[in-house]
């Protein structure tokens, strides 16, 4: 397994619902309430999406790029890869076994032990931070295996944490106090939250597979539950990634909300670099594809389908791109195609081109855009460590002109800056722009929004499906 600190593609597949050829006023799934909007401000508003859903497509064959360490969304408390798990299991111990020693008294000697008995138990205030620890060892000697408790509590009223417990099994073999030879059998995880903070706990889980002394499991079973408080929709959250080596793997993630709807999501990976990814949102809609990571040939490709519910307009959407990649800087190109099925079975098309070129630490990627209706663009992409910064420009099908910005952030939601103009004329001549907008995507594809024309003002609803609800402020 590789490092599943990830980012989430299943979230990105969302933006594929997003849909640059739906008017709202089309859709009758995004009635528009007052007034219907100016023919410029649903310009706006399709365009922004278009150039958004770019954005989320890009971001998406950069996940498929990565392949399996990019896909996964497993997100534990203190560690979420198998080498953090087994570096904590090591600094956990390691706290367990300096306590011990400073309590020689109080240890009892492990030979000849019956399973599962008490032979160290300390509590104690940490005069540095204030914190209360209990350190607990429990052995057996005819084994070796022994289970370390190590518990964190009587935090401070401002700390988010109430409590902080990791329990470890290990084989000690019989040197107890040297953690040398020591093997990790399981670890876990639970963090309380104080009263106030949106979650209520994190659990968190790792089974490694048997792996030599010496050495870190290449291969186990991670698991995660979040419960939320009472002010959030969503209730809890869990999620398993399993992968062994020689086999492949496979991740599950399913989210419960207030409603008791659900979403779900899942991926599996084979040896090859091949997969297959799926979701099932909480209305109905599904998300179905398979990939080929570069991960051996460093030649890409997927083909994802968002299939809505009956009756939605549009009622499909496709998606499909190669790519391939350059070893030495991990630079991209490659081509995506997207076909958007409406419900009365015609069908809207897209195609996109991608550049990369790296200088340092900072990576800008070229979009250029082009739609059948003849709407066309371009968006650069300058990638730091901290952000994603996007310029670029818009032509719309009336040949309105379109100049943007936009940031995406490390969860993959996006603010967008837009001004629309009457013709890239009239932008060149420094004319005063149709209207302005500002619009922010979160990681589902839905977002909020305001377009200002003149004296009038619309607040904006983006939903996941990409129809849009316009509300003129009076």
């Amino acid at each position: 397994m590789k490092n599943l600190k990830l980012i989430l593609i299943i979230a990105t597949f969302g933006a594929l619902a997003l849909t640059a050829c739906s008017s709202s006023d089309s859709n009758p799934t995004a009635p528009i309430d007052n007034e219907k909007p100016s023919e410029d401000a649903q310009t706006t508003g399709k365009a922004g999406i278009s150039v958004y859903q770019n954005i989320a497509s890009l971001k998406q064959i950069d996940n498929f790029a990565g392949g399996q360490s990019n896909i996964v969304d497993i997100d534990i408390p203190e560690f979420e890869t198998e080498g953090a798990a087994a570096q904590l299991s090591k600094r956990i111990t390691l706290k367990a076994l300096n306590t011990i020693k400073r309590h020689p008294n109080i240890y009892k000697t492990a030979q000849g032990i019956a399973a599962d008995s008490v032979i160290f138990d300390v509590t104690e205030l940490d005069s540095a931070t204030g914190f209360t620890n209990r350190v607990s060892l429990l052995y057996d000697s005819e084994t070796g295996r022994a289970r370390f408790f190590v518990v964190t509590f009587d935090y401070p009223a401002g700390h988010a944490l109430a409590y902080d417990s990791t329990e470890i099994r290990a084989d000690l073999n019989s040197t107890l106090l040297d953690d040398s030879d020591d093997v990790l059998l399981s670890l876990k995880n639970l963090k309380k939250y104080q009263e106030g903070q949106l979650i209520l706990q994190e659990e968190g889980s790792f089974i490694p597979d048997a792996y030599p002394v010496g050495t870190e499991p290449d291969g186990g079973i991670l698991s995660t539950k979040v419960l939320y408080s009472n002010a959030s929709f969503i209730t809890s959250t869990e999620a398993t990634f399993e992968s062994h080596q020689g086999t492949g793997g496979s991740f599950t993630k399913t989210s419960v909300f207030t409603d008791e709807t659900r979403h779900v999501e899942s991926a599996t990976f084979n040896e090859d670099g091949t997969g297959t990814v799926s979701e099932i949102k909480r209305d109905g809609t599904t998300i179905d594809g398979t990939f080929d990571s570069p991960e051996l040939d460093n030649q890409g490709s997927y083909s994802v389908t968002t299939t809505y519910p009956a009756s939605h307009d549009p009622a499909k959407v496709e998606e499909s791109g190669e790519f391939t990649i350059n070893p030495p800087d991990s630079i991209i190109s490659g081509t995506f195609e997207r076909k958007v099925t409406k419900l009365d079975g015609t069908v809207e098309e897209e195609s996109a081109s991608i550049q990369q070129n790296r200088i340092g630490d900072v990576l800008t990627t070229t979009l250029t855009v082009q739609n059948a209706d003849g709407s066309h663009g371009f968006l650069t992409v300058t990638k730091t460590p901290d952000v994603e910064n996007v310029t670029g420009e818009w032509v719309n099908q009336d040949l309105t002109f379109a100049q943007f910005t936009a940031q995406v952030y490390s969860d993959e939601s996006t603010h967008l800056e837009f001004k629309l103009y009457a013709s890239e004329e009239a932008f060149e001549n420094a004319a005063d722009p149709l209207n302005t907008a500002v619009f922010d995507f979160y990681p589902d594809g839905s977002g909020s929004g305001v377009v200002t024309e003149g004296a009038d003002t619309y607040d904006v609803t983006i939903h996941p499906d990409g129809s849009v609800t316009f509300v003129k402020r009076t």
